[in-house]
This record gives C-alpha cells, sequence and structure tokens, in this order.
C-alpha cells in the first residue's frame, strides 16, 4: 500500500516538472519569436499619377529574433511591377546585434495604370520569416497608396490662316491649372516655323483659352539624285509633301510641380506657300544654268550647219554664187537711188527750195 502511494507521488512529481519544463520553453520561444513591425513610410510622388511610377518604401523593425526573412508584394490594379525587377525581396540573416533595433528598408518601383481614378488603392506585402522563396505559409498586411490626375488636358482648332501666318486657338479642357504654358512647332517633315518656334503662354486655367500664332510655311522635299549623273542634267523638281498635318507641342507644368509635354496636331493647308529650307535658290540658279548652257549649244549647232552648206554651195557653182551676189547688189543699189528723194524731209526740201530762190 505505501508502495503504491510513493509511485503515485513520484508520477504526480514528473509531471510537474515535465509542465515546468515545458512552460520554460513556451515563455522562451515566445520570447524569441520572429514577430516584425511593418510600416509603410514613403511614397514617391505622393500622390502617385497615373502612366507613371511611384516608389513605395516599407519599413520592417525589430528582426533580432529572425532567422532571415522575406517579404513579396503582392499587387493588384492600378499597380504593376516591370517584368525585369522581382516580387520577392530576402535577407539570409540578420546584420545586426541582438541587443540593437534592427531595421530593414524594402522598396519598389511600381507602375500606375494610365486609367486609374483619383482615390486611395490597396497594396498588399505578404511576409515571413526565413529566407525561402515559398510563400505557402504567409502573413500579409494591406496599405493605402494614394492616386491623383495630376495631369489636364487641351483642346485645339487653327483659328486663322492668312498667307504664312496661322493662329492657333488653344482650350485647357482638364480640370486643372496648367502652369507655365508653352507652345512650340518641333521640327516635322511637312512643315517649318519661321522667325521663332515658341511662344510662352504663362497660367491657363481650367475652362480658359489662349491664341498664338507662328509663320508656318510647307516644307518642299527634294528627291534622291544620283550622284553619278552628268553635270548638265537638269534636277528632279522638289515636291510639296502630302502630310497636311502640323504638328505641335504643349509643355505645362502640372499641380504636383511636374513639368509634362501635351503633342498635338491639326490638319493645315497652305496653298501656294512653300519653302524648300535652303535648297530652292541653289536648285533653282543650277537650273537655269543649265537651260541657258544648252540653247548656246543649239545656236552654234545651227550656225555651224548653215556656214558649212554655204561653203559646200559656193565650191560646187562658183559663178552662179557670184552672179547671184551681183545681181543683189546691183538691185540694192538701184532701191537706195530711187528711195533717196522720198527719204528727205519736208523740212529739208523747204529748206532747199527757199535758198535757191
Amino acid at each position: 500500500m505505501k508502495k503504491g502511494k510513493n509511485q503515485i507521488v513520484f508520477l504526480m512529481g514528473l509531471a510537474l516538472a515535465m509542465a515546468f519544463i515545458l512552460n520554460a520553453n513556451l515563455v522562451s520561444a515566445e520570447t524569441n519569436s520572429c514577430n516584425p513591425t511593418i510600416k509603410l513610410v514613403s511614397q514617391d510622388p505622393n500622390p502617385a499619377v497615373p502612366n507613371d511610377y511611384v516608389k513605395v518604401v516599407f519599413e520592417i523593425t525589430d528582426l533580432g529574433s529572425c532567422e532571415g526573412f522575406s517579404v513579396k508584394l503582392n499587387p493588384e490594379y492600378p499597380f504593376s511591377l516591370d517584368s525585369n525587377d522581382s516580387l520577392i525581396q530576402t535577407i539570409e540573416s540578420i546584420p545586426f546585434t541582438q541587443d540593437s533595433r534592427t531595421v530593414w528598408m524594402v522598396s519598389y518601383k511600381l507602375r500606375v495604370d494610365p486609367d486609374a481614378f483619383d482615390g486611395d488603392y490597396n497594396l498588399k506585402l505578404q511576409y515571413k520569416s526565413g529566407s525561402s522563396q515559398s510563400f505557402t505559409f504567409h502573413i500579409e498586411n494591406t496599405f493605402n497608396v494614394t492616386i491623383q490626375d495630376s495631369r489636364t488636358d487641351f483642346d485645339a482648332v487653327i483659328q486663322e490662316t492668312s498667307g504664312s501666318d496661322v493662329s492657333i486657338a488653344i482650350a485647357n479642357i482638364g480640370k486643372y491649372t496648367a502652369n507655365s504654358v508653352v507652345v512650340r512647332i518641333p521640327t516635322q517633315d511637312s512643315f517649318i516655323a519661321s522667325g521663332t518656334d515658341g511662344q510662352m503662354v504663362g497660367n491657363l486655367e481650367s475652362g480658359d483659352y489662349t491664341i498664338v500664332g507662328f509663320t508656318i510655311s510647307s516644307k518642299a522635299v527634294m528627291p534622291p539624285q544620283n550622284m553619278s549623273k552628268s553635270r548638265n542634267e537638269i534636277p528632279p523638281t522638289p515636291t510639296v509633301s502630302s502630310d497636311t498635318r502640323l504638328k505641335f507641342d504643349i509643355y505645362y507644368t502640372d499641380d504636383i510641380g511636374e513639368r509634362r509635354v501635351v503633342n498635338m496636331e491639326l490638319p493645315l493647308s497652305l496653298a501656294g506657300n512653300s519653302s524648300i529650307a535652303g535648297i530652292g535658290s541653289s536648285f533653282n540658279v543650277r537650273e537655269s544654268a543649265s537651260t541657258s548652257s544648252l540653247s548656246s549649244w543649239y545656236k552654234w549647232i545651227i550656225l555651224s550647219v548653215i556656214l558649212i552648206g554655204m561653203y559646200i554651195l559656193y565650191r560646187k557653182y562658183p559663178e552662179r554664187i557670184n552672179k547671184t551676189f551681183s545681181k543683189i547688189k546691183d538691185f540694192i543699189k538701184k532701191d537706195k537711188k530711187a528711195n533717196s528723194g522720198s527719204n528727205i524731209p519736208d523740212w529739208v526740201k523747204n529748206a532747199k527750195s527757199r535758198g535757191k530762190k
């Protein structure tokens, strides 16, 4: 009986000892568990802009008890990551002492969809202990990223054309003010701007419009020339480009200070007004010189043929040629003698008559 009681006491003592040891291990495990704090500390720009990039930075603290750590971004609309960037980032071991506050800064560069509306959007980040690439078991946190479409939009028409003077009316049809607006005519195939190719407008509020003016000419295009051709060959005639759309760019600063550019184009007809942009004058000189040179050669050829023909006739019929020239000479003398009186002016005849009296 006494032996049985001793066994019971022994078993109870063993159970208590095991419970104490297990509890100590649990407390130790809880004290040393990997349980960091994760915060979204910045986004640049703030707010983010559609059809642009935004950089987000996460701060992960209290990593002293972790044997490596991994995070994985889970982007959803309107965010996406470029194909050459990795969604997963890991650290093999914590490069800090156990007594210090360990921090890991994780950043991602995200593209924002061009059709995103203004507002706050969710961005999900998964994380787990260890440096494995597998995320079968993980924890996920959701963070807010703000988007604001600070861009504005424009509409434009050709207001008036007078010769080479072209006026363009530009309206700000967006909901934000366009600051420091500049309109420029870029280099293009169809048209060329004379004098100045840019005009400062200033600030253009939503709903406002302005008119800018430029001197525009249609640009003629020289066809390619064969360099092996003869010097006297007439060069090809320049032609005006078939593209009749005037391209122009609107530069402005948006509400968050970003400098932006909007590319626009409008149909434009400038009949009879063209410029060869430095080629026309030299082309005309070459054409005139070639034509004049060609005419001179024709004259000399014709004159040579006539002289040769006259020489051959004189050698073959010298007597006939001499008689013909004699008859022509006698005829000219008789004609002069017959007309000598009629050629004298009346006032001369009258003066002679008065002198005889």
